[in-house]
């Protein structure tokens, strides 16, 4: 394996083209992933499976992590280890194989290796379960510590995730022009762990430390969106913050970019982005709530399950995520068939197919996924979040797309 040199991003100078028609193409991809998103559900995650990793909350923490290095590898570091000879003449299965146990390996040495085994052991007590059981004197089984401290790890993917996207789409390498892989990726991967470290001290660990009892006001300051909020709950932070990510995806898979499109002068660009992301994310969360106190009245404190205000805001990145998981489906499997419309009709259609057909998505989810998932029954169930299952099914989608270029129904242009 050698260093990536080349000036430009594999995925955004790739071109597929679908084996037989694009309808039979996508179709034939959407078989391929249904098929896979059952037997990993069903050995990992699953608690009627083998490992039994969703709890929910540690099966969330896992795959959202894991989403973000993918990203990282395509986006970030450009499939730096491998040579562009590699990505570009490897076979699509030994492709998907080698780049998906890079994205395994550096979740072992980032998130367990670091932030679980050496922060939790010896800096940050509630980022490992077997510290909080030991030190933290919560009062909790292994079961709720563990919880904890996925809660922890999930919250700290959030900042992550949202600057890992500015930087990404936002500047590119508009920053460091004149430095090639893997020392590009490195110097804004580090830009991005400064800002987001800080981010997250500031919007999620102080409700981590209202969590024990008495309140470690020496560590972490009492939640100041509590007045705001109605709640101490991070989940608040947890759901504009990341609704904004999910309003970019919006806009790439739906609108072709825009209107992130629109500035292309820095550092202009990376300001309207991140301003008009946030503006998004906003009104994503603040319209599915407005949708929740219609079917649900009003949440209120002291509330439970579905009205509770921490269950409504969280809860508002798994709704957002049952359209966006048919949006890339739509986009990645089946958005040549949209090219023959100019952009705002295509715009538009791929928009109302999206909403729809991602809310019968999340009617059917509710409804067989406890006898096809064996996820437990009820909308509002403690012990049930459906984001965790929604991201492993966009984990797939995307190793399907980056690391396979498509395959079954895709192949590159030669």
């Amino acid at each position: 394996m050698s260093s990536n040199n080349a000036t430009e991003n594999w995925i955004a100078t790739r071109e597929l083209s679908p084996r037989w028609s694009v309808g039979l193409s996508g179709l034939a991809n959407l078989v391929v992933h249904v098929i896979a998103v059952f037997v990993i559900w069903w050995i990992f995650f699953s608690n009627a499976g083998i490992f039994k990793l969703y709890t929910p909350l540690l099966g969330f923490s896992l795959v959202i992590w894991t989403l973000l290095i993918i990203l990282w590898q395509a986006e970030l570091f450009d499939f730096w280890p491998f040579s562009r000879g590699f990505i570009r003449d490897g076979n699509p299965l030994a492709k998907g194989a080698a780049l998906t146990g890079v994205t395994i390996a550096v979740y072992l040495i980032l998130i367990i290796g670091l932030v679980f085994f050496f922060l939790g052991k010896y800096g940050v007590t509630y980022f490992n379960w077997n510290s909080l059981m030991l030190y933290g004197e919560f009062g909790q089984d292994p079961t709720s510590t563990r919880e904890t401290a996925s809660w922890a790890m999930l919250s700290l993917s959030v900042p992550f995730f949202l600057i890992s996207t500015w930087f990404m789409f936002g500047v590119g390498k508009d920053l460091f022009p004149e430095l090639n892989q893997p020392r590009r990726g490195i110097a804004m991967w580090g830009l991005i762990a400064v800002i987001s470290i800080i981010l997250y001290l500031v919007f999620f660990h102080p409700h981590i430390g209202s969590m024990f009892y008495p309140q470690q006001i020496y560590t972490a300051v009492p939640p100041w969106w509590q007045g705001i909020a109605q709640t101490n709950s991070a989940e608040f932070s947890l759901g504009i913050l990341f609704c904004s990510v999910v309003g970019i995806f919006y806009a790439f898979h739906l609108w072709d970019g825009w209107p992130f499109t629109i500035v292309k002068k820095q550092p202009w660009r990376f300001i309207f982005f991140a301003v008009v992301s946030l503006v998004f994310g906003y009104i994503i969360f603040r319209l599915q709530l407005f949708i929740f106190d219609y079917l649900w009245y009003e949440a209120y404190i002291g509330g439970q399950n579905e009205a509770n205000f921490g269950w409504r805001y969280s809860h508002t990145v798994t709704m957002a995520n049952f359209v966006l998981v048919i949006a890339i489906i739509q986009n990645t499997f089946f958005g040549q068939a949209y090219t023959r419309f100019p952009g705002i009709l295509r715009g538009i259609i791929k928009t109302v197919v999206a909403i729809v057909v991602g809310m019968l998505f999340a009617w059917a989810y509710y409804r067989f996924g406890p006898a096809l998932l064996g996820v437990t029954q009820g909308v509002s169930h403690p012990s049930e979040n459906a984001a965790a299952f929604l991201i492993m099914v966009i984990n797939l989608l995307l190793i399907q797309d980056f690391f396979m270029d498509g395959w079954p129904g895709y192949k590159l242009k030669r």
